[in-house]
């Protein structure tokens, strides 16, 4: 099983103005095989996508006449994700899977991510660390 490091920094910066206090500012950085990947927050969204397209899949956003949805492409292999609110639908022509995007419990995260990403995407299950900066 791959290792998969997530790391926090957290830097303090000025509000700008006098009624404005410190602003903690997070950044995660997902680390596999010794490639750091920059993370927009910690949700399930942004660490599969990080995943997928670490592991081959391509990227595209397409609209229909309802609404927008992304898609995921490896060869002849597809996966929609419909995005809604804190609401994320991933699905194949045979499995689908629903789930919030911000899962605050770090476990439930990762077995979520994991769950997603080897029943969705066939992509092999990855041990998490966490690691504070």
């Amino acid at each position: 099983m791959k290792k998969a490091i997530i790391s926090k920094t957290v830097n303090l910066l000025d509000g700008g103005c006098n009624a404005c206090g410190i602003i903690e500012d997070e950044n995660y950085t997902l680390t596999i095989d010794e490639q750091a990947i920059s993370l927009e927050a910690l949700t399930v969204n942004s660490l599969v996508s990080a995943i997928a397209l670490k592991n081959g899949f391509k990227r595209e956003y397409q609209m229909d006449v309802i609404d927008d949805y992304t898609l995921y492409k490896k060869e002849e292999y597809q996966v929609t994700l419909k995005e809604e609110y804190d609401f994320l639908t991933y699905s194949t022509d045979s499995v689908k899977i629903e789930t919030k995007d911000q899962i605050i419990v770090e476990t439930k995260l990762v077995e979520k991510v994991n769950d997603i990403l080897g029943t969705i995407f066939k992509v092999e299950e990855l041990e998490f660390c966490f690691k504070k900066i």
